[in-house]
């Protein structure tokens, strides 16, 4: 099989979406008629820009309404069909796809649709071409992939072949086994998308929702390993209908579609790329901090029960620790992972511990996403990484590179013994535009073994955030990925204020909310204020005694409840830095707090709000001094 992308899964004019697909390393690529018909040039340019880039040009898609049809209406369809062979003559490619028919005057009858399609195989023989039936979700006769291969095999001609396309497939739940049955030769393209499950009409999903192999929840594995049984040996194309590839960037999208067509490789017995390794657990976070902000990030530590265990022999670095807990706190004027422009004190990096990293960077490398060495960032470890869509680093390491690490970076003489109830990190969150959205999503699910939850979708004051969870087997790895498209949401405020996506806020793990608690409060940190509302409506919900309710009012606590078990939630306030810290205790609880979202994001939009306010009834004396 080779790599082929559809022209309309980018955005842009012909030439931007052709030298985007070069660019990313596709051998091929399926041209969508629209972008043709709004391409300046002839036919005969269009198909030399294509070879020019080194491409070659699959297929012209897509035909539609043909099969069924009676009389005039069927003289004229195969008219229709006699102008596009000419323009692929032109082109030059040999391939139409038709896609079923969805006319509202098409007759029903596998015997008619393939007499129809034995006819257009005699007229596409006579030029040397070929045309390839695809099975629409949404078509009026013809909707399973069984049918349009029944369809083909009655036609009984060889110019006449079958195109798969998983969104279809996937979207009215057809099983797979008849898929490893049809002989690889008789199909002429296959076409790939993912998506999420959504419970909405075929064709809205399938022109608003589509996504790269990777980036939805379908099944593509079962789909590639019986796709594999056929000996299919053609192009294996990337065909993606998405509001976000419509108004993101064609070259981003690109390089996804090629990495999700390596995924898609991966999946079958004989790639050679190693599988996919399970993340066990954060091994730590790196915090470029500005120097201005360290005082007071030391005292929120501390007051959370950690402790400074080792200072860094060169930097002006230091690693803060509790339990698993593990943050390194880094006030060097140069941040390996800060992207440009950003000045905040921010998390630039985060530590991956796997099982085997060095099998880890070779699926990473066979997949194409570049490693980032230490000795290109400057660093004086030996840690390698992986550089993500907001500009931080993933490191990915095992237990003896971390424990080396330690001992070699952050050497120290007396060791402190932290003083909390902190135990892990329970997940990290991350704000990200839509389409780092999409990206981040495929480059962890490719790399490493995580599942995905249902996405969901966060209410906030002025929008929706869309929210989806990437977890390992056990739960000790979580990453929550948020993104919207309403400008003034949670996320897109973060967004646009740090100039980019990246993680806004960490959860930490404690055994004892009521201790850790009473820490930040002794020692006067500000946390999130919960509205007394918030405590009133708990008391409905849940059989919860009165004591419990008031500690909780008392301490700003959040809570919910599942069939597993109890999840309590308290937030610390941002401050100057980027980010903020989440408290959870959870026994036997699976989520992560999703009812309780919208009074999260409430209060702290309203603490801006009056942050802000403050800030500016506050004088400015230096503009008064200046004018006298």
């Amino acid at each position: 099989m080779y790599s082929s992308i559809a022209t309309v899964c980018l955005s842009g004019s012909l030439e931007e979406k052709v030298d985007a697909i070069a660019q990313a390393g596709f051998e091929g690529l399926e041209l969508f008629e629209n972008d043709l018909t709004a391409f300046p040039g002839t036919p005969r340019e269009a198909g030399e820009l294509i070879r020019a880039r080194g491409l070659k040009l699959v297929t012209l898609q897509p035909f539609r309404d043909f099969e069924g049809l009676r009389g005039r209406a069927r003289e004229r369809a195969f008219d229709r069909a006699e102008h596009k062979f000419d323009l692929m003559e032109e082109l030059g490619t040999d391939l139409l796809m038709v896609c079923s028919t969805v006319h509202p005057d098409s007759l029903p009858g596998l015997s008619r649709a393939a007499d129809d399609f034995h006819a257009l195989g005699e007229r596409a023989a006579q030029r040397n071409l070929r045309v390839a039936y695809e099975a629409l979700a949404w078509g009026r006769h013809i909707h399973d992939y069984r049918d349009s291969w029944e369809v083909v095999r009655r036609a009984a001609h060889p110019n006449v072949g079958l195109v798969l396309d998983t969104f279809h497939i996937f979207s009215r739940q057809t099983e797979l086994g008849t898929v490893g049955r049809i002989p690889g030769d008789r199909i002429f393209l296959v076409q790939t998308a993912d998506a999420p499950r959504l419970s909405m009409d075929h064709l809205s999903w399938s022109r608003h929702y589509r996504c790269f192999p990777g980036q939805g929840e379908l099944h593509m594995d079962s789909f590639m390993t019986m796709l594999q049984e056929t000996r299919y040996d053609g192009p294996l194309s990337h065909e993606i209908f998405n509001d976000v590839f419509r108004m993101g960037h064609s070259d981003q999208t690109a390089r996804d579609g090629l990495r999700s067509y390596h995924l898609l490789r991966s999946m079958q017995a004989d790639s050679g790329i190693p599988a996919p390794q399970p993340i066990e657990s954060v091994a730590f976070l790196e915090i470029a901090v500005e120097p201005d902000d360290l005082a007071s990030l030391r005292e929120l530590l501390t007051a959370l029960g950690m402790a400074c265990v080792g200072r860094h022999h060169s930097l002006n670095a230091e690693r803060w620790a509790a339990g698993d807990v593990n943050l390194v706190l880094n006030t060097d004027a140069s941040f390996t992972g800060r992207a440009p422009g950003r000045d905040a004190t921010a998390i630039t990096a985060i530590g991956l511990r796997v099982g085997n990293a060095y099998e880890a960077f070779k699926r990473a490398d066979k997949l194409g996403y570049a490693i980032v060495e230490p000795e290109e960032v400057g660093a004086s470890h030996r840690m390698s990484a992986l550089r993500n869509v907001d500009g931080s680093l993933s490191y990915i390491i095992d237990d003896s590179q971390l424990s080396r690490t330690w001992d070699r970076e952050f050497p120290v003489d007396v060791q402190p013994v932290p003083q909390g109830s902190l135990v892990d990190i329970d997940h990290i969150s991350v704000a990200l535009s839509y389409h780092d959205y999409l990206s981040l999503m495929l480059q962890y699910r490719a790399i490493f073994q995580l599942a995905p939850t249902p996405s969901f979708d966060v209410t906030d004051p002025r929008g929706l955030i869309q929210s989806q969870v990437l977890q390992n087997h056990n739960g000790r790895f979580r990453l929550a990925l948020n993104a919207s498209a309403s400008p003034d949401t949670a996320s897109n405020r973060f967004v646009r204020q740090y100039g980019g996506s990246g993680i806004h806020h960490v959860a930490l793990r404690t055994s004892s909310m009521r201790d850790t608690s009473a820490a930040l409060q002794q020692a006067g940190t500000p946390v999130l204020p919960i509205p007394g509302n918030y405590y009133r409506d708990l008391a409905a919900r849940f059989d919860l005694p009165a004591q419990t309710l008031e500690w909780m009012k008392d301490h700003h606590i959040l809570f919910d409840q599942d069939n597993d078990g109890d999840f309590h939630q308290l937030y610390t306030q941002p401050g100057r830095q980027a980010f903020f810290f989440e408290l959870v205790q959870r026994e036997g609880y699976q989520g992560l707090g999703a009812p309780n979202a919208f009074v999260r994001v409430t209060a702290q939009q309203r603490l801006e709000a009056e942050i802000d306010g403050m800030a500016s009834e506050t004088p400015d004396h230096t503009s008064g001094d200046t004018q006298a």
